[in-house]
């Protein structure tokens, strides 16, 4: 046998060491968990909020952009402007959802990818946008009001990260 061995004591046992005396029961485990996906602090959360907000205002900005620009076919401007209008709104739900997790603990693959699908809508809308520009290559001074697009990228790729995303 090792470590302490107390049969039955008609008493009480006392025990003084130089250190700790740890006890337990050598049927519990002990379980850490390490957060990837989620929030691991409020700190991480709030910033995740704020920024997903941002974005928001950024994509608002770059329809408005895109509205004022001549030279583009219509149809066009109408489907990508609706297109950002639902990343808008997709975000909302993703900042509403993100308030609501809690923290140290890893959403459900539903919440995952609740929040994760507008980070990539986001992604793909400003894909698009360039492809549109890239295409109406007469109108590039006018590109160079869409400037919103160099702001967006920076904060989609902090938002990410804040939520453990690649």
């Amino acid at each position: 046998m090792s470590g302490f061995n107390i049969g039955n004591v008609g008493g009480n046992v006392s025990m003084d060491a130089g250190g700790d005396i740890v006890g337990g029961d050598k049927n519990t485990t002990t379980t850490t968990t390490t957060i990837t996906i989620g929030f691991k602090q409020d700190q991480d959360k709030q910033k995740f909020v704020g920024q997903i907000e941002e974005l928001r205002k950024q994509l608002r900005q770059v329809k408005s952009d895109i509205e004022d620009v001549d030279g583009i076919d219509e149809d066009d401007k109408d489907a990508i402007i609706m297109e950002l209008m639902q990343q808008v709104k997709a975000l909302k739900t993703a900042k509403d959802m993100a308030e609501e997790l809690p923290t140290k603990q890893e959403p459900s693959q539903e919440k995952r990818d609740a929040i994760e699908a507008p980070l990539n809508g986001v992604d793909g809308v400003v894909k698009k946008v360039t492809e549109m520009f890239n295409k109406a290559a007469d109108i590039g001074d006018k590109v160079r009001k869409v400037n919103n697009l160099k702001l967006i990228l920076p904060i989609l790729i902090s938002a990410r990260h804040l939520f453990g995303l690649p």
